[in-house]
């Protein structure tokens, strides 16, 4: 979602310390808010698909009465196309991702689904939309040596958590493509347009899926609705929302690398709050991607600065 405005943001916003204060605080909120998502799904203790619904369709009945409210021209099919697509990402993104922890550890969770951004390059090289710099192989590399390093681990500590850590791949990967969906569709949608038809088409397919598996939605306890509202405004509004607000008024890289600190945040609130261990190979394997989504990022700003 944030690569559309990428492009855009000049040196504005860093040079006027007035202006940049508040991107600043709302970049830092948003990290808590995002970090703080693998935390709301222990503290549910409900199943993946009702987590995943609830947090989804709560943020859309937020953005999208207010797309409503703000109109505008009508859409392109494309671009509607698009966004819909999009949305159907999300909802596996979530599904996926919030099934896994299931089975492995919050860490090694995140740390697998903060591999996203490279996972774009992949397929922007698969769907022929790029080919990828030497920086960006670089960054695939490191990546993929990471992931398998977290996901030989969890193969040898039992099929569930190799089930866990595959999940979580494919978590990062529907986000991959949801953003490179997000990219195409806000050139012509515009930022709330946009969200508000993904979202929305997320929680339908979530809704959807949750009903017709017979997952329960209702009859939880207040810690789980708790979690549930939680989840949907600080982890997917102020969370979400936040990072793609910050990116139109801070540099690209610096977003991306305070970014790379929700897996690190995520991971010593669960050691705090539950007394989850980080196993060996999660540091190694989460240093390896860690690098890896920063030397992409790295890239990607390079790339946005190179004359047309």
């Amino acid at each position: 979602m944030a690569s559309r405005a990428v492009g855009a943001i000049g040196g504005r916003g860093m040079n006027e310390k007035g202006r940049s204060a508040l991107p600043l605080a709302v970049l830092v909120l948003a990290l808590f808010g995002v970090a703080f998502g693998s935390i709301f799904v222990r503290l549910a203790g409900a199943p993946a698909l009702a987590m995943a619904a609830w947090r989804v369709g709560i943020a859309a009945l937020v953005v999208v009465p207010l797309a409503w409210a703000r109109g505008g021209g009508p859409a392109p099919a494309v671009a509607q196309g698009q966004a819909l697509a999009a949305g159907l990402l999300l909802a596996l993104h979530f599904a996926t991702w919030i099934q896994s922890l299931s089975y492995i550890s919050v860490s090694a969770s995140v740390v697998l689904v903060t591999t996203s951004p490279v996972w774009v390059v992949v397929l922007s090289w698969l769907f022929r939309l790029g080919a990828p710099g030497a920086r960006q192989l670089i960054a695939v590399a490191l990546s993929v040596i990471g992931s398998s390093v977290i996901g030989g681990a969890s193969l040898l500590a039992g099929l569930e958590s190799f089930r866990g850590a595959l999940l979580a791949l494919a978590g990062a990967i529907c986000m991959g493509g949801y953003l490179l969906l997000a990219r195409a569709c806000q050139r012509q949608l515009g930022f709330l347009p946009f969200v508000a038809r993904s979202y929305g088409a997320a929680a339908v397919a979530l809704w959807l899926a949750a009903l017709l598996s017979g997952t329960p939605l209702v009859g939880y306890r207040a810690r789980t609705w708790l979690a549930f509202a939680g989840a949907a405004v600080a982890s997917q509004l102020i969370g979400h929302g936040g990072y793609n607000w910050a990116l139109r008024h801070l540099e690209p890289v610096f977003v991306g690398i305070v970014l790379v600190g929700e897996p690190v945040l995520a991971s010593a609130l669960a050691w705090w709050l539950f007394g989850e261990p980080i196993a060996p190979s999660t540091w190694v394997g989460g240093a390896l991607i860690l690098a890896g989504v920063v030397t992409g990022f790295a890239a990607g700003s390079a790339a946005e600065r190179r004359p047309a």
